[in-house]
């Protein structure tokens, strides 16, 4: 089953086509090929594809042949634009009268991994938020324990003095009774 982007292509007219009309880094897109060279009856066609003006990173991808429709995958590695040119087993050639297929690539994520990205980081905030807050309140419960503690033991001591007082004081009117 041949499945290709829902919107017309640029290239469509002359046999070239994507399985998606926006492609961006990292994408892996089915190209798929049905022109000239194909139309010729070549046995098999190979597709030079590169990147930028400059045609860097190129390399040859060996189409499969399905019915009449050459059909090949490609990872789209780099955010310069794409350049797509065709060549059978015996060197002929199909590069859009040397005008080559160019596809724009682009560099933004899809929504999908970006609105992943955007959720996963506001867990990790509500998260970190979270565990702030309770590292707060276990400092501010320590506080208090410590606070009424010393306040136990502030009065702990203050009834002890208290009663030495009291000893003392009733020791020494004791001896002037006497």
């Amino acid at each position: 089953m041949i499945v290709l982007a829902k919107t017309k292509q640029l290239y469509a007219d002359n046999g070239v086509e994507l399985s998606k009309s926006t492609i961006s880094v990292g994408d892996e897109v089915t190209l798929f090929y049905s022109g000239l060279l194909a139309k010729s009856g070549a046995d098999s066609v190979y597709a030079h594809i590169g990147y930028g003006d400059n045609w860097e990173h190129k390399e040859f991808i060996p189409m499969e042949k399905v019915a009449d429709v050459f059909r090949a995958t490609i990872k789209v590695n780099h955010p310069d634009k794409l350049n797509i040119a065709f060549k059978d087993s015996i060197d002929n050639w199909d590069n859009n009268s040397y005008q080559n297929y160019s596809f724009n690539v682009s560099t933004k994520s899809s929504k999908s991994s970006a609105s992943k990205t955007k959720k996963t980081s506001a867990k990790a905030k509500s998260s970190t938020a979270k565990s702030e807050e309770v590292k707060e309140k276990a400092e501010t419960k320590t506080a208090k324990t410590k606070t009424a503690s010393a306040k136990s033991t502030t009065k702990s001591t203050a009834k002890k003095s208290s009663a030495a007082e009291k000893t003392t004081t009733s020791k020494k009117s004791k001896a002037a009774k006497k």
